[in-house]
């Protein structure tokens, strides 16, 4: 089963890198910050740093460049009053939707030169065992 897993996190690891990198778009601290800000609302610096494991002065240089590029907007104090809560602005919601269309489309141009007609109906059921994976990984976790 180890050899199994590790298989699999390597295929999937390389081809997000692969996809990535052929579109200039590598995941980045900002990147990773919008996405999460546009999936669970308005965050604190504290908790976004809290949350990938960074020092509160370093998230707070990702979130100024974020700000000053107008992809995220300071939208209210935070509940202990020490600071405020960001959230993704509707030009970073715009940008991630580009960046994620843009994978999208590699991805679909990769899957139409590249795979085999043959191979659609393996590649749908994989897609569909990880789905079923992640889904009861996170209502385990909950």
């Amino acid at each position: 089963m180890k050899q199994l897993a590790e298989a699999l996190r390597a295929a999937v690891s390389a081809f997000v890198r692969h996809v990535r990198e052929s579109g200039a778009d590598v995941r980045t601290a900002q990147w990773d910050t919008l996405d999460f800000l546009e999936s669970h609302g308005a965050q604190s610096i504290a908790h976004l740093a809290r949350r990938r494991g960074v020092k509160h002065q370093s998230m707070r240089l990702v979130t100024a460049q974020l700000e000053a590029d107008g992809l995220i907007e300071r939208v209210e104090e935070s509940p202990d009053l020490r600071g405020y809560l960001l959230a993704i602005s509707a030009k970073g919601r715009k940008h991630l939707r580009d960046a994620r269309s843009a994978r999208a489309d590699r991805i679909a141009h990769l899957l139409a030169t590249r795979l085999p007609r043959d191979d659609f109906g393996d590649l749908k059921r994989a897609i569909d065992i990880l789905d079923r994976l992640a889904r009861e990984d996170v209502a385990d976790a909950g």
